[in-house]
């Protein structure tokens, strides 16, 4: 199963950010709210999910994973998939070294700010 060799890609993702832990991602991809793309070489993959906001469906890219040239790759698909789901658009957050990547594929650069209480 790609779980295998997708989990420890995924966990290098994970020490990025602080709202999920390995746990809740194998959960959401077995419960369905997150979707899990693997790379055909077993060396990149994307976690991606729908997300419905009251006025449209969009596609959150949650953690790319692997090589960024892999990782362009899957984009293809999750964009197709995105446009048949009939997502609006497709967002994700990440370092800031990602943006030069993003703009080859249509992206914008957008802003969000937060506050640990």
């Amino acid at each position: 199963m790609h779980w295998q060799w997708c989990k420890p890609l995924i966990e290098t993702c994970l020490k990025y950010q602080e709202e999920w832990d390995i746990l809740d991602v194998k959960r959401g991809i077995a419960t369905g709210k997150l979707m899990l793309w693997p790379h055909p070489n077993q060396q990149s993959c994307i976690v991606t999910e729908l997300v419905d906001f009251p006025q449209y469906r969009a596609m959150n890219l949650l953690f790319l994973a692997g090589n960024m040239s892999d990782c362009e790759d899957i984009l293809e698909a999750v964009t197709t998939f995105a446009r048949i789901a009939e997502c609006k658009k497709i967002f994700g957050g990440g370092r800031k070294g990602w943006q030069r990547y993003a703009t080859r594929h249509g992206f914008k650069q957008e802003h969000i700010i937060s506050k640990t209480l």
